[in-house]
């Protein structure tokens, strides 16, 4: 975690939606699985509201609107002269690479193949499956299998048909290795961590990434 400076260290959480903020946390999941549920449509609508590359969807235009309005109010309060200064330091952005590289995904798969794969596999359904593409460079041929999945033709391209759960674990290890820039800047600021400094990390991270 980034050192508190003096000027963090006099800042107070003084609005409502600062101190409750885990409660709006709470409140936008169980909005977005109503939601989900009441307008399935609508899920779809905004997947398809992303820029493709080759036909699959590499950015989501509403999340990428979203995350600068959750980034723009932090962003503007940086001292961007410290940043330059945080820069300097490389202890902290190489303790930062290390765990989330040698530590973080570990650890991820560790957390999701117990909840996911053990106590939740129940709720997800072991019989449901997922499609996925293939990796780049192989071409087996259908009804084989690879990995964890079986080769199968959906409307003209062979995918891979994994069970449903391996897919989200997939995710979970992804999002644990790769956190969302947006709210490590908003977790840094309500912590009163050095912000230049916590920039400077969530850029080389990402660019690592």
């Amino acid at each position: 975690m980034s050192v508190p400076t003096d000027r963090a260290s006099k800042r107070r959480m003084k609005s409502v939606f600062e101190r409750y903020l885990t409660v709006w946390v709470a409140l936008c999941i169980l909005a977005g699985v109503a939601l989900g549920n009441l307008a399935p449509s609508l899920a779809k609508t905004l997947d398809g509201m992303s820029i493709t590359v080759n036909g699959a969807p590499v950015v989501s235009v509403p999340i990428a609107v979203c995350l600068f309005l959750m980034m723009y109010p932090i962003m503007v309060k940086i001292d961007f002269a410290r940043v330059v200064r945080a820069g300097k330091r490389g202890k902290p952005v190489f303790l930062t690479l290390f765990i989330n590289w040698a530590i973080k995904p570990f650890t991820m798969y560790a957390f999701a193949m117990l909840f996911l794969g053990v106590l939740f596999r129940g709720f997800i359904g072991p019989e449901e499956t997922d499609l996925v593409k293939l990796p780049l460079g192989i071409d087996p041929q259908v009804g084989t299998t690879h990995g964890a999945g079986a080769v199968v033709m959906h409307e003209g391209v062979k995918m891979l048909e994994i069970p449903l759960w391996r897919s989200y674990l997939a995710g979970a290890v992804l999002l644990g290795v790769a956190p969302c820039t947006a709210m490590v800047l908003v977790w840094s600021y309500l912590a009163k961590g050095d912000e230049g400094l916590t920039l400077v990390m969530v850029a080389v991270n990402s660019l690592v990434c």
